[in-house]
């Protein structure tokens, strides 16, 4: 039988594929809106679909680093939560109607 610290680390490790997983799929729905949404857009919406792609393309570079989960409570861990907010808070206010929209993208 395992101990309680195997069972705890399995379970984080079982939440950080989870997470790692919405993250991946979040991306990928953001990535098709913003292309939906830049074929009719006017001058100020580019901007704003711009500086989400910035944000998302920032999210997406770091979400794969190998210390990702290392140590929740550094900086790097904490600027990852802070960028997947931003971008949960974003996909839900502007795109929560759409069909592709998954509820584990809520904020």
């Amino acid at each position: 039988m395992a101990d309680g610290g195997t069972a705890q680390k399995f379970q984080v490790i079982v939440q950080g594929e989870a997470t790692l997983d919405r993250d991946r799929a979040l991306v990928s729905f953001l990535k098709e809106r913003i292309a939906e949404q830049a074929k009719s857009a006017e001058e100020i919406e580019e901007g704003l679909l711009a500086g989400v792609a910035r944000v998302l393309a920032e999210f997406e570079e770091k979400f794969e680093h190998p210390y990702r989960d290392d140590d929740r409570h550094s900086f790097f861990a904490g600027q990852m939560q802070a960028l997947g907010w931003s971008l949960r808070c974003t996909a839900f206010a502007t795109f929560s109607t759409h069909p592709d929209f998954r509820q584990d993208f809520r904020p």
